[in-house]
């Protein structure tokens, strides 16, 4: 009888042991099993700031003057040790700020002339190593899932010695989440084993949660995730004109179609009609341009805008039309110095500011032009 009841007692401990264990460590089986430890609507999220590890990166909505559209943007800044609210505060507050791309048109003050004005030199140290750039259309989706912010778990207040065990006592790490009513701080403390999950702590209610960690690292490193790396919002096919100019020459290329709608190709608007595969091959090159980096505003007033970098000529300006409107613009710059490294840039409608572009497809474009554009 005794050893019946050992074995019941036995059976009851290690029961209690892996109920504790997964009642930890397990996530819930859908985004709708978790905890809200912040609340909103999802869409209400209009900054996030993370401090952690080496670097604070900070999400917020800017404004283009373009298309007077908001659109995400990041802003990545190494860390001093200093708090996230610090941090940004010292970097400038919001980044890249008043985005200023230049007024759209073929008027003398836009994008599609030349423009005399550089972009100074920025060699800082309190500002070496800052990177903004504009965000894709992943970012929401990643953001959306702090806005709620839903956790695996609700450890309540716990006191100093739980906390010091969750990580939380010493860890400079914090999330901001900020909507229009406020912001909302919350600490992050250590990692869980296996799926290296995260203990928070609300700053406010000193409540701590278990949160799932990816969401987290995902953060941190956003130069690969979500970097937005197309020159244009719309497609080539949405495109009716394309106006090219390079230095004294110009041109205004044509969509050529069919009653159909099937597309015939590019034709010079003085010459409808006669489409040329050059105008075509030109322009799918155009739209194949990338940006591989972006390139921080100055500091100031003028900060932002199709700015040429010091040292640049402006080599190529395209303005594109669909059937009633502009649509958007590019502009190309080189650098003066002759060396087989020589940098392009560009600035664009959607990008906003100044972005650094292949310098092999640049050149290829470049070369063309002698073609596109003859004396």
């Amino acid at each position: 009888m005794r050893r019946a009841s050992l074995v019941f007692y036995l059976g009851v401990l290690l029961a209690s042991l892996a109920l504790a264990y997964f009642t930890w460590v397990a996530e819930p089986k859908s985004s709708g099993d978790g905890i809200p430890a912040f609340r909103c609507k999802k869409g209400d999220l209009v900054r996030l700031t993370y401090a952690a590890g080496d670097r604070t990166v900070t999400f917020s909505k800017k404004k283009s003057r373009y298309s007077e559209e908001a659109s995400w943007w990041i802003e990545a800044v190494p860390f001093s040790g200093a708090s996230a609210a610090e941090t940004v505060e010292a970097a400038g507050g919001d980044v890249p700020g008043e985005v200023t791309a230049g007024a759209p048109g073929d008027g003398a003050d836009g994008p599609a002339a030349e423009r005399s004005d550089v972009q100074e030199e920025d060699s800082s140290e309190e500002t070496a190593g800052i990177v903004v750039f504009k965000a894709n259309e992943r970012l929401q989706e990643s953001l959306d899932k702090f806005c709620p912010w839903l956790v695996f778990r609700s450890l309540g207040i716990p006191g100093a010695e739980k906390r010091e065990e969750f990580g939380l006592t010493e860890s400079a790490e914090t999330l901001i989440l900020e909507q229009p009513s406020g912001p909302r701080t919350f600490r992050v403390g250590g990692t869980t084993f296996g799926p290296r999950d995260r203990y928070v702590a609300d700053a406010e209610t000193g409540d701590v949660f278990l949160a799932g960690g990816q969401d987290l690292r995902d953060l941190l490193r956003p130069e690969v995730r979500f970097m937005e790396r197309a020159l244009h919002a719309f497609k080539a096919e949405d495109v009716a004109r394309i106006k090219v100019r390079a230095r004294a020459r110009e041109k205004e290329l044509i969509r050529e179609g069919s009653e159909s709608g099937r597309d015939h190709g590019w034709a010079d608007s003085r010459s409808p009609g006669e489409t040329q595969d050059l105008y075509r091959n030109w322009i799918r090159r155009l739209f194949a341009l990338r940006p591989t980096e972006y390139v921080r505003p100055t500091t100031g007033e003028e900060a932002g805008g199709c700015v040429a970098p010091a040292g640049s000529t402006q080599e190529l300006n395209v303005t594109f039309h669909g059937p009633v409107r502009e649509m958007g613009f590019l502009t190309l710059y080189r650098e003066r110095a002759e060396k087989e490294d020589t940098a392009y840039f560009a600035c664009s409608e959607h990008t906003e500011i100044l972005v650094k572009v292949p310098r092999t497809q640049a050149e290829t474009l470049l070369k063309d032009l002698e073609d596109l554009l003859p004396d």
